[in-house]
């Protein structure tokens, strides 16, 4: 890549072969109506067909059924998605169909290639710049007449051609990614569902409380394997319980969006006055906690000692067991614990009820072996995790670096 001299321009320095146009001047909006009869001939996607972020078109579905207005679109135009814009809805349709009206459907005009658009409507300048353009409270939307006013900076032709080649490069390194960690999550549902109940190596089976399991396995109520313990939050009125805290207090929200079951922080931590002064529980490492309201049915271990909020139960053992087992145990039966909770405004999995529930209990040994077995898939669905992030982010420093022009690639001819 080769550094070349610089201009200014209305949208910052460019390169001093770019130009500064507006959207609408190198693009055109899209407003071919049409009635469908809904019979299934056409293509059809909604806005809940487009993934926040991705470039391609990667699901679309029938117009069967529907028959209210729609527009058509074409491959090579992009639908851009301007009902909440901070969405970052926008992809660069490879088919012919109709599509929802909350679309705008964008033509390019022979200025500027389809690909390198589609990149430029993904930069965060341009979502800010929607999304300050927004009329609704509740539906908020921008519009082709404001968001045509949009300047951008325009490389020529070739050079507009060779940025996007590099980005899609990165893109299907992405999409390589995902499809290993959707493989991967897919052996880990397999996994889960044949060794938690059925073990390792297993012949002959009895039926049980739980269903079906080995014949040397037993079967405990919650209530029998660990002690249950509720969680508080201190009053948030009461600075010294919160200033400066490095106790860990975990919430369900913390527990949402893990790799795997383990978790060794929190959002918010507590003081050790809080843990003085208040019923938190402290738990011992390796303890079970469970979202009992809010939503009901995350499941984790934690690797430090910590205490949780009412929207949590924990599972402390009263005996030598393998609690990662046990845990992933809970963790496929999610609807189980959903159908068990109970409340009218919100749903809550009560104390007396979790005790009562019923678990497999295999040989320590056994739930030992399923443990580590499932721990390898989640070891690597956390390192596929990280390679998608790290490409991520090198993808967002190639768009804010080549779409602006700050490095140039080279054009070979």
């Amino acid at each position: 890549m080769n550094t070349v001299e610089f201009k200014d321009s209305p949208v910052g320095r460019i390169p001093v072969d770019w130009d500064v146009v507006s959207l609408g001047e190198v693009v055109d909006q899209r407003r071919e109506s049409i009635q469908p009869a809904g019979e299934g001939k056409n293509n059809f996607v909604g806005l809940e067909h487009i993934r926040s972020g991705e470039t391609k078109l990667c699901e679309y579905v029938s117009d069967e059924g529907i028959r209210s207005t729609k527009y058509r679109f074409y491959t090579g135009d992009i639908l851009y998605g301007k009902l909440r814009p901070y969405l970052d809805k926008a992809v660069l349709a490879d088919i012919n169909g109709i599509c929802s009206t909350d679309l705008i459907v964008l033509t390019p005009s022979d200025r500027i290639i389809p690909e390198f658009l589609i990149y430029f409507i993904h930069t965060n300048q341009f979502i800010q710049r929607a999304v300050s353009t927004t009329s609704g409270t509740n539906h908020p939307r921008t519009s082709w007449k404001a968001i045509s006013k949009f300047r951008m900076a325009l490389p020529p032709l070739e050079e507009q051609k060779r940025i996007s080649e590099i980005l899609q490069d990165v893109d299907g390194a992405i999409e390589k990614v995902n499809k290993e960690i959707g493989v991967t999550e897919k052996l880990k549902r397999g996994l889960m569902q044949r060794l938690l109940m059925e073990g390792i190596n297993h012949t002959e089976f009895k039926d049980s409380h739980v269903g079906r399991i080995p014949v040397d396995w037993g079967v405990s109520r919650v209530s029998e394997v660990f002690d249950v313990f509720t969680g508080t939050t201190p009053s948030t009125k009461i600075d010294e319980f919160w200033d400066d805290g490095d106790v860990v207090w975990v919430t369900p929200a913390d527990m949402s969006n893990l790799n795997g079951i383990m978790i060794a922080d929190s959002e918010r931590k507590v003081t050790v006055k809080a843990l003085k002064r208040t019923n938190l529980n402290l738990i011992p490492k390796l303890s079970i906690l469970i979202s009992t309201r809010a939503p009901v049915g995350y499941v984790a271990l934690n690797t430090v000692e910590c205490v949780f909020n009412q929207g949590c139960k924990a599972l402390v053992p009263k005996s030598h067991v393998d609690t990662r087992y046990f845990a992933y145990y809970l963790l496929i039966n999610k609807k189980r614990l959903q159908d068990l909770s109970g409340g009218s405004t919100f749903k809550e999995l009560n104390k007396k009820t979790l005790e009562k529930i019923y678990l497999p209990v295999p040989p320590l040994e056994e739930q030992k072996r399923i443990s580590e077995i499932l721990q390898d898939v989640d070891r690597r669905l956390e390192l596929l995790t990280e390679r998608k992030v790290k490409l991520e982010n090198i993808k967002r420093g190639l768009m804010n670096d080549l779409l602006t022009g700050k490095r140039r690639v080279r054009i070979t001819s």
